[in-house]
């Protein structure tokens, strides 16, 4: 088991479209992921459970990570809640001609 915190790089904080975000990935893992913030946890595969933590632009949050693929999982966790939610998502692209 890891665990980490991180900032919350998304100017405003844990909304659905982060949380979303952070979902998306930690499903992608077989580890078990959660998330700890001002006394209140949820499951990091979990939208609206992220979303109730309504972390803060800047504040810590904790990252318990445990399973198989625990090190990659913990590594592109926090890199995505501190540099990539500050940047837009970025649409899928099509390979239609």
């Amino acid at each position: 088991m890891k665990t980490v915190t991180a900032t919350v790089s998304d100017p405003v904080g844990f909304h659905l479209r982060a949380a979303g975000r952070i979902v998306k990935l930690t499903k992608t893992f077989a580890s078990d992921v959660t998330i700890r913030y001002n006394g209140r946890m949820a499951n990091a595969k979990s939208i609206m459970g992220l979303a109730s933590l309504a972390a803060e632009f800047g504040t810590e949050v904790e990252i318990e990570v445990s399973g198989s693929d625990e090190d990659d999982a913990t590594m592109r966790i926090v890199k995505l809640i501190e540099v990539e939610l500050a940047e837009p998502e970025t649409p899928p692209v099509s390979t239609s001609d």
